[in-house]
């Protein structure tokens, strides 16, 4: 009885041991598991922040994109406008000169001159002179518009574009890992699709 006694405590340390190494290797795992899977969520939290961040993005520059637009086509009818004034200037500068060409002044050898255009010529100078000012200014207006046209806003638009394709490629790296973590440890994936309010399933 006392042999068999002895036999059973000297076995009793050597049983509880190995518990006590499938627990702590059970623990191990768990906590592997329970890192992995807190990485994985910053992962898919930082990937979705990203894609609405995308998404964000491309609707500013459609946005802007369509303002440079607008604001191309107001340079060009500007351009046009700034164009027809000037033709319009020189042409009626060209048609005063024919009209005086055409009547010339016959005046007496001596004395004043009687012609009678003199009144119609001063006439014409002082309205020509009105309608150069008026288009001066016009034209000083447009000008002033061309240049508000900053280039500092271009700038931006590029700087958007680099941003946004930067963003992209940031994505398919966040994707590529969610995927490899998926299929390492089985987790199920569900992230957001820009532009798309379905979501994607990886198992």
């Amino acid at each position: 009885m006392i042999n068999y006694m002895r036999k059973r405590s000297a076995c009793l340390p050597v049983s509880q041991g190995k518990s006590d190494g499938v627990h702590h290797k059970e623990h191990d795992v768990v906590k592997e598991y329970a890192r992995v899977l807190q990485m994985y969520n910053e992962l898919k939290k930082r990937y979705n922040k990203e894609v609405k961040t995308n998404q964000r993005q491309n609707e500013t520059v459609a946005m802007l994109s369509g303002k440079i637009n607008d604001l191309e086509h107001q340079l060009h009818l500007a351009n046009q406008k700034i164009n027809a004034l000037e033709y319009k200037k020189k042409d009626k500068f060209a048609s005063i000169q024919r009209r005086l060409s055409s009547d010339k002044c016959m005046c007496k050898k001596k004395g004043s001159c009687s012609c009678k255009y003199l009144d119609q010529l001063l006439f014409e100078t002082q309205r020509l002179k009105m309608e150069n000012e008026t288009l001066s200014k016009e034209r000083r207006m447009l000008k002033n518009e061309l240049a508000a046209l900053d280039k500092d806003f271009f700038d931006e638009i590029e700087d958007l574009k680099y941003a946004l394709q930067e963003a992209v490629k940031l994505n398919t790296h966040y994707e590529k890992y969610l995927k490899q973590l998926s299929s390492t440890y089985g987790i199920t994936l569900t992230v957001l699709r820009a532009g798309n309010p379905r979501t994607t399933l990886w198992k």
